[in-house]
C-alpha cells in the first residue's frame, strides 16, 4: 500500500504536523509495510492554477506549468491512500493545500486517477466547536471525494488553542494512531 501525506501547515512540528505524524505512526504500527511519502507543501514551488484548461484541451492530463508538481503528480497517481492535514484558516484549508487541490484539476481527465483511493481529512483548528470552519472543510472534501470517486475513510479534528497543543492532547494523538493502525 502507498500512502502520500500531504501537510498543509507552514509550521513543521506544529499542531498539524504533530497529528499527522500520529496518524502515520499508527500506519507503520500495523505491520502490513505501507510505502509512505510525508511532503512538507510548504517546502514545495506549487504556483497557482491558471485556468488556461491545457490539461484538459491540449495536453491531457498534464499541466503546462514547470514547477514542484511535476514530481508530485505521479506520487499522488500511484497512491492508494492520500492523507490530507491542515489547519483550518479562514473557514477552509490552508493556501499550501489549496494550491495543489487545484493543481490535480490537471489529473481529472486521467482515468483511474482518483477513483478507488482511500482519502483521509486531519484537521486542527482554533476556536472550540460550535466552530462551522471544520464542518465546512469536512463537507468540502465529502464532496470532492463523493465527485472523483475517491473514498473518505477518517476524518478527524480537534481543537489547539483555546483547548491544548496537540503535543499536549494524548487523547487526540491516541485517537489518530489508533485510526492510522486500522488502515495500515
Amino acid at each position: 500500500m502507498k500512502v502520500l501525506a500531504l501537510l498543509g501547515s507552514p509550521r513543521k512540528k506544529g499542531n498539524t504536523d504533530l497529528l499527522l505524524d500520529a496518524y502515520l505512526k499508527g500506519i507503520e504500527a500495523s505491520g502490513k509495510g505501507a510505502e509512505v511519502s510525508k511532503v512538507y507543501l510548504h517546502e514545495k514551488n506549487i504556483r497557482n492554477c491558471a485556468a488556461c484548461d491545457a490539461c484538459h484541451v491540449v495536453n491531457i492530463g498534464k499541466c503546462v506549468i514547470q514547477d514542484d508538481m511535476q514530481a508530485l503528480y505521479p506520487e499522488f497517481i500511484e497512491a492508494d491512500v492520500v492523507i490530507y492535514a491542515t489547519p483550518v484558516y479562514w473557514w477552509s484549508v490552508s493556501s499550501q493545500l489549496k494550491s495543489f487541490m487545484d493543481r490535480c484539476y490537471a489529473l481529472g481527465s486521467v482515468e483511474d486517477s482518483f477513483a478507488g483511493k482511500k482519502a483521509v481529512l486531519l484537521l486542527t483548528y482554533g476556536g472550540e466547536l460550535p466552530n462551522k470552519g471544520p464542518e465546512i472543510v469536512r463537507v468540502c472534501f465529502e464532496e470532492i471525494c463523493d465527485y472523483k470517486e475517491m473514498d473518505l475513510i477518517d476524518v478527524y479534528g480537534v481543537c489547539t488553542d483555546e483547548y491544548m497543543p496537540v503535543a499536549e492532547n494524548a487523547a487526540a494523538l491516541n485517537e489518530v494512531f489508533e485510526m492510522g493502525k486500522k488502515i495500515g
